[in-house]
This record gives structure tokens, C-alpha cells and sequence, in this order.
């Protein structure tokens, strides 16, 4: 992201100038991260439906609109960022302009220099998270398990005992595995060398993401991660059948 310019910059249309604060903007909204990027598509999705996760990693590594991160790595929005995500994509849907002046606009946001009128549309929609029964249920895996998928942090609550529905597929595999005689010590090594080969995907595709091509740098991501799998797999198989 371009540096900030210390030069005062036109106000967005409707803004006027706001008394200095703390934090970023918006600031009157929560900043409680708990919505996912399906969440947040689903919620702007109408308003701009050109939108895609591809171009919400794009602001994010740009720094302007940024998501916490899960103990597994997954993105979290707040309705803060919501509403942030919207002021951005209006700057540059109705009136064309760079991301370095957008950020400009939003560093004179978070300061309280400017002020901008936020909607509270539908940002605090999502779908419900699964209690720990209800995972263990939908994965057709014991409680027990889920127990320790989450003492080993290979699985993570998003609030006390409540998990994201994206855990159902990896408690299943996990079960499988279990069921086929492997044991958590084996699990968890198994689960660090994926999260490795994610983060050589990932920072393969960084100098295409820099430059913002999300559709080449998404495509770098699935051909690493397709023939890490296909690597591993083979191996395996090479191995057993000797």
C-alpha cells in the first residue's frame, strides 16, 4: 500500500470534519470479529455482487480492510470491517479512485479527521455456529475426539465452545484417520505439514497477489497445494506397496 500523504485530501462526498479519535473507523460499530468470508460475501453481496474472496485477500494484503486471523488461520471480519469494506468498494465503484488515495480517506477516517455516516445493514447476519455436540454430531465423530482435536489446536473454537462450521470436514477426516489406527501424536504431524506447504502456497503466490493478480495468484495456490496433495499420495502409496 502506497504511504500516506501528510497533505489534507478532498473529503469524500457527505463528509464532514469529525473531532480526533482513537482506533480505526468505524468506530461507533463493533469490531468483534466473528463474521466469515462467506458471511461477509453474503452480506454485500447484493450491493456488489462483482465481490469474491479473491478481492477481499487483495485489500487485505493492501491493508485496507484487514481480518483477524483464527488459531487456524482463517480470515474473521468485524462489522466494523463490513462497513469498511463497503466505504472502499464505493470509492472506487462510484468514483474511480486509487487504492493510495482511498487510504489516505481512511487514515483521515481513523483519526477522526473526517466523518462518514455508516449503515448498519445486515451486518450482524450469519449463520449459526455449531455447539460441540452438534459438531461431533454432523462429522459422525465422538466428543472425545472433537476434545482433542481442540486441546491440539487443529481445530478452534470461535467463541467457548462454539466452532465454525468449516470444522465438520476436518473432523471427519480426522475420525477416519483415527479409525484406521492413527493416533493424535501421528495427526498432529500430519496437520503441521500441511499448514507448511499452505504457507509456501501462499507466499508463492505473493508476488502475484502484490501486483494484484488475485486470478493468477489463486491459480499458483491451487496447482502447489493440488500437487502437494498428489505428492503426498503418491509417496504413501510407493511405500505401503514396496
Amino acid at each position: 500500500m502506497a504511504a500516506l500523504s501528510a497533505v489534507p485530501l478532498p473529503e469524500p462526498a457527505g463528509t464532514t470534519p469529525a473531532a480526533s479519535v482513537s482506533g480505526t473507523w468505524p468506530h461507533a460499530l463493533s469490531h468483534d470479529a466473528h463474521l466469515r468470508v462467506s458471511d461477509v460475501l453474503a452480506q454485500v453481496s447484493q450491493e456488489f455482487p462483482a465481490l469474491t474472496s479473491s478481492k477481499l485477500r487483495f485489500l487485505d494484503s493492501n491493508g485496507l480492510v484487514t481480518p483477524v486471523r483464527t488459531p487456524s488461520g482463517y480470515r474473521q471480519y468485524s462489522p466494523a470491517d463490513v462497513e469498511r469494506l463497503r466505504f472502499v468498494l464505493r470509492q472506487q465503484r462510484d468514483h474511480y479512485r486509487p487504492l493510495s488515495v482511498i487510504a489516505d480517506y481512511l487514515a483521515q477516517l481513523d483519526a477522526g479527521l473526517l466523518h462518514e455516516p455508516v449503515s448498519l445493514h445486515e451486518v450482524t447476519h450469519r449463520e449459526p455456529l455449531l455447539a460441540t455436540s452438534e459438531l461431533a454430531s454432523n462429522a459422525s465423530a465422538s466428543l472425545e475426539l472433537v476434545d482433542e482435536l481442540t486441546a491440539a489446536a487443529i481445530i478452534a473454537q470461535t467463541s467457548p465452545g462454539r466452532y465454525e462450521r468449516s470444522a465438520v470436514e476436518i473432523v471427519v477426516a480426522a475420525q477416519a484417520y483415527v479409525d484406521a489406527g492413527g493416533d493424535l501424536r501421528a495427526l498432529k504431524n500430519l496437520v503441521r505439514a500441511a499448514q507448511r506447504e499452505a504457507h509456501e502456497a501462499r507466499e508463492l503466490s505473493r508476488p502475484a497477489r502484490t501486483k494484484g493478480n488475485d486470478a493468477e495468484a489463486d491459480a499458483q495456490v491451487r496447482q502447489r497445494s493440488d500437487a502437494a496433495i498428489a505428492m503426498f499420495s503418491a509417496w504413501v502409496h510407493a511405500e505401503v506397496d514396496r
